[in-house]
């Protein structure tokens, strides 16, 4: 069997790596008879939530005024419900794509309470490696 030898995005590629390595994804290709779908969306929502910090990249100029933008005046973009406009829920989870090397993902609902913590946890990575990369 061939090593995968891919950087992991985040926990759910490490996750997927050892299903692999341990013969459990092979067993539930053989009982389902295809891949798990569930198991692509979970990867990702792992992915996203957990990302590998190691693989992000650091911020463009553009991208780090924006985001010196956005947490600025991060409390002026809350609506009168307290959760952010749309336009700033999707500037986030594209910066995020693009700085942590992730696919991108839209929100299908941006009134549920998942995509808020979702939301959340992407800012507190972008920070990390904002932070982490500033000068």
């Amino acid at each position: 069997m061939a090593r995968n030898k891919k950087k992991p995005k985040g926990l759910g590629d490490v996750v997927e790596m050892f299903t692999e390595t341990t013969g459990i994804k092979a067993v539930v290709k053989l009982v389902n008879g295809e891949d798990c779908v569930d198991c692509q969306e979970r990867k990702d929502r792992w992915n996203r939530k957990y990302p590998n910090l190691r693989n992000a990249r650091k911020f463009t100029k553009e991208e780090s005024m924006s985001w010196v933008l956005f947490e600025e005046d991060r409390n002026n973009f809350l609506n009168k419900k307290g959760s952010l406009e749309i336009n700033h829920i999707l500037f986030v989870c594209k910066l995020f794509s693009d700085v942590l090397s992730l696919p991108y993902w839209k929100p299908s609902c941006f009134a549920c309470r998942g995509t808020g913590q979702s939301i959340k946890v992407m800012i507190d990575k972008l920070d990390i490696v904002y932070n982490t990369y500033e000068e």
